[in-house]
């Protein structure tokens, strides 16, 4: 499938935070609490994506907050931003519509991002994800990224405590 990918703007927010629901809602289902999922709103989502200040998609530059369409609907977006380790980047997000799920969508939303990095001068990125989400472990691995295995530790998210794992594309060139 061809996807079209564009930078992502404040008017966005509200359907980047509608997928940002649904993907977590059935990415994390087994893992956050019911009560967390049930809590989740899209308004309040759609007030982070574009809080002053705070706001990925109101800072604008230097985060990159990129979508992806299918035809005229939004299927998926994905967030990159600076770190504070010289040269390297974040993948700070990278959610899907569930039904879109495997087909490449995902990958070219990486590519934005990636694309992003090294155009603002950024030679590595790295992204940071639950242990036991096994298809985005798998999906990383695929694109050419290694679990850094001595990052895994112990966070509250979701309502619970969950082990996160950073993974690392070394190099983006």
């Amino acid at each position: 499938m061809n996807f079209r990918i564009r930078r992502a703007s404040q008017d966005d927010a509200g359907e980047v935070a509608r997928i940002h629901i649904e993907a977590t809602c059935a990415a994390y289902r087994d893992i956050y609490t019911v009560e967390y999922l049930n809590g989740l709103s899209v308004e309040d989502r759609a007030y982070r994506w574009i809080e002053k200040d705070k706001g990925h998609l109101a800072i604008g530059r230097p985060f990159g907050v990129f979508a992806a369409f299918d035809d005229d609907v939004m299927i998926g977006f994905a967030d990159v931003r600076p770190t504070s380790e010289n040269g390297v980047a974040e993948l700070y997000a990278i959610y899907l519509d569930p039904d879109y799920i495997g087909k490449g969508a995902g990958r070219a939303l990486l590519e934005a991002c990636i694309d992003y990095a090294t155009s603002n001068g950024f030679r590595a990125m790295r992204a940071t994800v639950l242990s036991r989400n096994s298809v985005a472990r798998a999906f990383y691995e695929r694109t050419g990224a290694r679990a850094v295995t001595e990052t895994e530790r112990l966070i509250e998210t979701g309502g619970t405590k969950e082990k996160v794992i950073s993974y690392l594309w070394a190099s983006l060139s």
